[in-house]
């Protein structure tokens, strides 16, 4: 007798169910977020038809030449192509052809973008009558001024050419600012500059899922000096599926629209496992982005057996500042140097005051974390099901096996010897999932 739990894999690729089993003698708890039914087209259109502290788009469009939709890019798995027919339905009321609407995709420094899976994510009617244009934060942004912290602002010169700007995005667990989203998607049409003093600017929140923090307040000044005001912000579930959505005047609503991922995701620590399993879906589109799936692994016990599930069909991925899996030479020298380029003297001084000190009372133990691996994480097993992808180099401390029952026999060789009933917790949609031992009340 065997269990079976079955998952997705594959986000904007090859989109698919795929089959766990195990044997019916093992403690098997998958943790499924606690999210809605999936909202069906009447209560979408229900939704965008009642803005938050705004009106409809129909009538913020009316008399406008040159329409702007900014999108997050395909490491983030926001289903535009759920609401964008409604989104174009209403430019059309306002007597907004589609042909005059652009869909900027803000990748930030994520490179370049797949067409066949941007097709995917945005849906075939936006792709052929719309004007896509994909982001390079290396070029075609212009310098509009400064935030009060200091970030210079270099936005994509599309966003100059708009008379009106709408977003669509996800929020999502993000270790600098809590959660992402909101105002954060201006991050993602900005130039290398000013995203560049964005992260090395600001002190990150550590994976606390607090939004209050001074990272969030920079971009959000941001958001209001390039006029993306109204943002249609979408949560999905476990397959994908639209659950919930906000729109409207995303200053005011951010907050509640943070606090229904954290609630409604939450998960438990799985610190009584023998196996962790984390489902890099839907962010399993490279090895760079899987990473934000890595939660569960991170707080497993030590002597776990820790897998990742993750089609990667991108193979290793691209981050302009944070390449984890396989970084570019002489990667600690750059950041550092990034870090001090964004820094005022009399920072650098204390900075290396500090440093001193910690270093005179505290001497080195010699031993690194792997930077590929989670934490309390000696080797990642990555089960990469049946992906016709290009293979990838090998990564130091990662096994990968496009078989689950080669991942059942390392389950049964690592565990079966010290348990007589071995304890698996999958989490089957990990980079959305919020795991920490505090939970807000409503």
């Amino acid at each position: 007798m065997m269990q079976e739990v079955v998952l997705r894999t594959g986000i904007w690729y090859n989109d698919r169910s795929i089959k766990l089993t195990f044997p019916d003698s093992w403690d098997v708890v998958t943790y499924w977020p606690d999210t809605p039914q999936a909202l069906t087209d009447d209560e979408i259109l229900r939704i965008i038809d009642s803005p938050i502290e705004q009106p409809p788009l129909r009538s913020l469009a009316e008399g406008k030449q040159r329409p702007l939709i900014i999108i997050d890019d395909l490491t983030r798995p926001t289903p535009v192509y759920k609401i964008m027919p409604f989104l174009l339905e209403q430019f059309n009321s306002a007597g907004v052809h589609s042909g005059n609407i652009r869909i900027l995709v803000a990748t930030g420094t994520h490179g370049n973008q797949d067409e066949g899976a941007l097709t995917n994510k945005i849906g075939k009617q936006a792709m052929d009558s719309c004007r896509v244009i994909v982001h390079n934060d290396r070029k075609d942004t212009k310098f509009i001024g400064k935030t009060s912290f200091g970030t210079p602002v270099y936005v994509n010169k599309e966003v100059l050419n708009s008379d009106l700007i709408i977003g669509i995005g996800g929020i999502y667990p993000q270790h600098t600012t809590g959660f992402g989203g909101g105002s954060k998607l201006s991050l993602g049409v900005l130039g290398r500059k000013s995203i560049m003093h964005l992260h090395y600017g600001h002190t990150g929140v550590g994976g606390t899922y607090d939004i209050n923090n001074d990272f969030r307040r920079d971009v959000t000044e941001i958001a209001r000096m390039i006029g993306l005001n109204a943002i249609y912000t979408l949560h999905v579930n476990a397959h994908l599926e639209l659950v919930n959505i906000m729109c409207g005047d995303h200053f005011t609503y951010y907050p509640e629209a943070s606090l229904f991922s954290r609630q409604r995701y939450a998960a438990q620590v799985p610190d009584d496992a023998d196996v962790v399993i984390a489902n890099a879906y839907p962010f399993d589109s490279s090895y760079t982005f899987m990473r934000k799936g890595y939660r569960p692994l991170d707080l497993g016990p030590r002597e776990a057996t820790k897998v990742m599930i993750a089609s990667n069909h991108e193979g290793i991925g691209t981050h302009g500042l944070f390449q984890h899996i396989k970084p570019p030479r002489f990667i600690k020298y750059k950041m550092l140097y990034r870090k001090i380029s964004v820094m005022e003297p009399r920072d650098i001084l204390s900075k290396i005051f500090k440093r001193l000190k910690i270093s005179d009372r505290a001497p080195s133990n010699g031993s690194q974390q792997n930077y590929a691996l989670p934490e309390k994480t000696d080797h990642l097993w990555v089960y990469r099901p049946n992906t016709r992808t290009s293979s990838t180099p090998p990564l130091e401390g990662i096994s990968v096996v496009p078989s689950w029952n080669k991942i059942l026999e390392v389950i049964e060789r690592e565990q079966l010897p010290k348990n007589s009933k071995i304890r698996v917790r999958i989490y089957p949609c990990a980079p959305l999932q919020c795991l920490d031992l505090q939970m807000p009340s409503a």
